[in-house]
């Protein structure tokens, strides 16, 4: 899950006046900026996602592993 506040938020209705919008299940979501590149997600049921088990440590490792930029 991604979650970057309201001002990333489509304010169009969705389904009709007054209803707001969210996001439905297949909805492709694509975030992007010239100088880090695209971010891209299809919406789906947290149950049907795998389980997050990336931890801090290993983000750390990671970043250290790839050296200087």
């Amino acid at each position: 899950m991604l979650f970057l506040g309201t001002m990333f938020a489509p304010v169009q209705d969705r389904r009709g006046p007054g209803q707001g919008f969210t996001h439905e299940i297949g909805d492709v979501v694509t975030i992007s900026t010239p100088r880090l590149g695209s971010l891209v997600n299809t919406m789906r049921r947290c149950a049907d996602c795998e389980p997050w088990r990336y931890g801090l440590r290993a983000l750390l490792r990671g970043l250290g592993a790839e050296g200087p930029a």
